[in-house]
């Protein structure tokens, strides 16, 4: 293990400004800021984002995103829910609670599509959190606009009001839509939600004034003091009254005050209570794959294990490898844990053998660093100039480095069967009918992959052809199509192969993968010595 702990003795360039060019969301997305500062342009609105919030863009939306230096930012691609676009039909911001950011990591991660399993829905995601900032009992986010930042102090001063949001936006001078609108791009609530939280939060200084329920109900809004616990509880977590019991139990030294003005003044001044904690990380894992270029993987949090031919690796935080192109390996990761890729490097038709695989140590100290690389080398959000194989070039050192960067084939007879059937996933010779080929013996070829691949021919020949699979789906390729690249006798054969290694058909894979792919084919790619080698993780 090489132990690695100065930015600059490793060669981790410093956080740049990164920039996408301008683009239509085909997909929903969502732009949130980790630490430092973004923006984005949706339209001819630029939204300032700031550490700790995001910005969810709808699909159909024109926009263009950049960070400043010294800043992280994730833009996480959604797919489509059942084939349909979700989640809120305008630009929308979001506040991002404490402890939530390795949960969204995990869905950028997630989305970019080499684990297995579903990642959230646009709905879900958005829900998620938009409950977990919904869960505050202060009063929410007031609007900017000044018909809606009128109406919503209208709501604060009267909460118990029935009129409608009709009859608020007439008096407004603007349409209901207008009023909605307001409410959704500047608060991230409905106007609907924002009324119940404006309700809710001026219940609480009623029950610490003891106020017996079923005249708060009426006094908030309620028609019933049943309809009023049930909202209350679904919103803090708890009965009306068990929260007067803990407020009433506390030491305070404020005197009560009934005047709305000053009731306003003491709800602002509330502190905000936990909303709903993120969900844990489910523990996840790749296919067992073949590789067409060697990736770099790095333990960002908790451990992970890799296996890569007959060898086995258990990291930890912070510590890092090659998975070396056409090898097979897999990656298991536990609940908790996040293992994300860092880059890449064309294989050129270069063999790595598991024995010169070697971990590196990272510091703490190199954790914005690194997560900036991993944004700029798989998304279009980058730095002008990004080298996607920076990070890669850290980790490949010593006798690894030398053959990396050996462009020419190793001299082993099933280095160059792999690499060839690599190139030629549709020629359907044997093993026996390729050692007659390059003119030796078969079970001395079949012995020679065995240990050079990790797995048997017929077993790294399918799973060769599953890799490039998902790759040519991801890409658009029509399922037909893909089977004959691939060799297979028909379109149900290819299907049945599919739906064995993967557990869904190769046209619901590609329903969920193909935004991804024109998302990622603006990343720049590692030469690859075939087009049908191609770079999947």
């Amino acid at each position: 293990m090489l132990p690695l702990s100065e930015p600059d003795a490793i060669g981790l360039a410093p956080v740049r400004a990164s920039a996408t060019e301008p683009s239509t969301a085909r997909s929903p997305l969502l732009f949130w800021v980790l630490t430092g500062s973004g923006r984005v342009r949706v339209g001819s609105t630029v939204h300032e984002i700031p550490a700790g919030e995001s910005l969810w863009i709808p699909a159909g939306a024109r926009y263009a995103m950049e960070t400043d230096s010294d800043s992280v930012a994730f833009p996480i691609l959604l797919p489509p829910s059942n084939g349909v676009s979700a989640g809120p039909a305008t630009v929308t911001r979001l506040r991002v609670p404490p402890g939530w950011e390795d949960r969204l990591i995990h869905e950028f991660v997630h989305n970019l599509g080499y684990l297995r399993g579903d990642a959230a829905h646009p709905s879900s995601l958005f829900e998620m959190i938009a409950r977990a900032d919904d869960g505050a009992t202060s009063l929410p986010r007031l609007p900017q606009s000044r018909e809606a930042f009128e109406i919503a102090h209208a709501l604060l001063r009267t909460p118990g009001t029935d009129d409608t949001e009709g009859q608020f936006a007439k008096r407004a001078g603007i349409s209901i839509r207008t009023l909605q609108r307001y409410f959704v791009e500047e608060t991230g609530l409905t106007f609907t939600r924002w009324r119940l939280r404006a309700r809710i939060a001026a219940s609480l200084e009623y029950l610490k004034q003891d106020r017996e329920i079923g005249w708060i109900a009426n006094e908030v809004g309620f028609e019933t003091g049943s309809g009023f616990t049930r909202a209350f509880r679904a919103q803090m977590g708890e009965s009306p009254s068990d929260y007067r019991r803990r407020a009433l139990s506390a030491p305070t030294d404020r005197s009560v005050d009934t005047d709305n003005d000053q009731a306003l003044v003491r709800m602002l001044a509330e502190p905000r209570q936990p909303g709903e904690t993120a969900p844990p990380i489910p523990a996840n894992a790749t296919w067992p794959r073949v590789n067409g270029a060697h990736v770099a993987v790095w333990v960002y949090r908790g451990q992970a294990r890799v296996d890569v031919a007959d060898r086995s690796w258990e990291l930890r935080t912070g510590e890092a490898m090659i998975l070396p192109a056409g090898v097979l390996n897999t990656v298991t990761v536990p609940t908790g844990s996040l293992l994300l890729p860092l880059g890449f490097r064309s294989s050129n038709g270069s063999t790595v053998s598991a024995d010169a695989l070697e971990t590196v140590q990272f510091s703490p100290d190199d954790e914005l660093a690194l997560l900036h690389t991993f944004v700029a080398a798989y998304t279009p959000l980058r730095p002008r100039g990004h080298d996607s194989a920076t990070a890669f070039d850290i980790i490949a050192t010593g006798p690894l480095a030398q053959s990396v960067s050996n462009g020419s084939a190793a001299d082993s007879i099933a280095t160059r069967l792999a690499a060839t059937i690599s190139a030629r996933p549709a020629d359907p010779r044997t093993l026996d009918e390729w050692a007659q080929e390059f003119g030796t013996d078969a079970a001395r070829l079949r012995r020679e992959f065995r240990i050079e691949t990790g797995t048997t021919y017929p077993q790294w020949r399918s799973l060769s052809r599953m890799t490039q699979a998902r790759t040519q789906l991801q890409l658009g390729v029509a399922p037909g199509t893909v089977s004959r690249n691939l060799g297979y006798a028909h379109l149900p054969a290819f299907s049945r192969a599919f739906r064995t290694a993967h557990g869904i058909s190769p046209q619901r894979f590609q329903a969920q993968s193909v935004e991804r792919a024109l998302w990622l084919r603006s990343v720049p790619r590692a030469a690859e010595p075939s087009a049908r080698v191609l770079h999947t993780h």
